[in-house]
């Protein structure tokens, strides 16, 4: 029997030695090929999927996102980390600081929508609670382990990219209620609610949005990208992920699984060998 993975990190990309024996693997999905690396994380197997693949060269508006959402199910996962390094709208965020979302405002406008997106079948999941709360209470503390503070609760809104923002739209985002900005977050959030998985985001703060400093600057030196990976950031946010991880209850006490009671319109589509939770085997 293929061995199950319970725990995944979706991340930008995993420090050399961050997991212990790592091994490469390639996960078949409806969608197309998946590259994941199994590894130990402070004695939790482990899944981490680097959404911009292995060489951090894929934009965000071209991530498979069903393909990898759907792949992380096939291991077995019940518990997704996201880590999204963002900008922030709200001046009393700073570069640097680290919010723990606990909503989101979706204005991508070329993504996929649904896992769920035959003729005969659809879904509607409930999003009043988009983050699995047990899951943001264990990135909080994680967070707060190694940074001293965390933003507890924080409205992301995610974009479809690639450009950065205007400052007119920072200020209208602001307004709406939105405290960071990114563009990787959405659909995956989203995929899985519907596949019936638990999912958190950690967002360390690498820029300001435009109009809130001089410029945005995506690689070189002074970049948010430099910014990020150059200093201890990115190493401190995989400590806080994997102090999380110990703190996450062995089962599950929330409502997360059982998205799709009652949202599901329509025979389960054929490819879903698996029935998500909460979902009859005959559905």
């Amino acid at each position: 029997m293929p061995e199950l993975i319970r725990l995944a990190i979706i991340t930008s990309q995993i420090s050399d030695g961050y997991f212990a024996d790592a091994r490469d693997i390639l996960v078949k999905t409806p969608w197309g090929d998946t590259p994941i690396t199994i590894g130990t994380l402070g004695g939790h197997r482990v899944a981490g999927l680097m959404r911009y693949g292995p060489r951090r060269n894929t934009a965000s508006h071209h991530i498979n996102f069903r393909a990898n959402l759907w792949a992380l199910r096939e291991l077995g996962v019940e518990r997704i980390v996201s880590q999204n390094a963002i900008g922030s709208v709200n001046p009393m965020l700073q570069p640097g600081d680290v919010v723990i979302s606990d909503d989101f405002i979706d204005l991508t406008k070329n993504r996929p929508l649904t896992l769920y997106d035959t003729d005969r079948s659809w879904v509607r999941v409930d999003m009043t609670e988009p983050f699995c709360p047990e899951m943001r209470r264990a990135l909080v503390a994680g967070t707060r382990t190694v940074f001293g503070r965390a933003q507890d609760g924080g409205t992301f809104i995610c974009v479809e990219g690639p450009r950065f923002e205007t400052p007119s739209e920072i200020r209208m985002y602001h307004r709406w209620g939105a405290d960071i900005i990114g563009t990787p977050l959405v659909p995956e959030v989203v995929f899985a609610r519907e596949a019936g998985l638990c999912f958190a985001s950690i967002a360390p703060i690498i820029n300001y949005g435009s109009g809130l400093a001089p410029a945005v600057i995506q690689t070189g030196e002074g970049s948010m990208s430099d910014f990020y990976y150059s200093g201890i950031l990115h190493t401190n946010v995989e400590q806080a992920i994997a102090l999380a991880l110990d703190r996450i209850p062995t089962d599950r006490g929330c409502g997360c699984g059982d998205a799709l009671k009652g949202a599901l319109n329509g025979p389960m589509p054929d490819f879903v060998h698996r029935p998500p939770p909460g979902v009859p085997e005959d559905a």
